[in-house]
């Protein structure tokens, strides 16, 4: 009875250490890179990303539905509003007879239009919250392209 415990025991054992030395030596798949989609650019934002955060129309608008707590049919404002914007946006960025110049301060003109957009289908409320919140993301562009230009 002794001499079975024992054999029981040392069979036990050593099932337990090949299965670990077994475990241990399973290869573990390499995770395949990554490929940016066809047209981009390694380290570009691809399709529906944006380099910043809160910049894609989807998210930006999220993040006020959230913050602000819009109705839906504030939402469905903003997102027309929002789709405008990009057309515009992307013909000032197009429009190769602009100098760089030119396009910031149209740009910034267009921005400023935008926001006043925005605050009429906001509550007055909303809007002192959106403005607040601007202001915020504002300082911490601030601080982020000052630490950049400090590199």
């Amino acid at each position: 009875m002794k001499n079975q415990l024992t054999i029981l025991t040392l069979a036990t054992a050593g099932l337990l250490a090949a299965t670990s030395t077994l475990r241990a030596e399973d290869p573990v798949p390499p995770t395949p890179p990554v490929n940016p989609p066809a047209g981009v650019k390694e380290g570009e934002p691809g399709p529906g990303r944006s380099r910043r955060p809160g910049g894609q129309r989807g998210e930006r608008l999220e993040m006020m539905k959230e913050k602000l707590g819009l109705s839906t049919e504030q939402v469905e404002k903003l997102k027309a509003i929002f789709a405008e914007d990009a057309e515009k946006i992307k013909a000032f960025r197009e429009d190769s007879a602009l100098t760089d110049e030119q396009k910031r301060e149209k740009m910034r003109a267009f921005f400023q239009a935008s926001m006043e957009k925005v605050k009429a289908v906001l509550t007055p409320d909303q809007g002192e919250k959106w403005k607040a919140e601007m202001e915020k993301r504002r300082g911490e562009w601030q601080k982020r392209r000052a630490e950049q230009d400090a590199k």
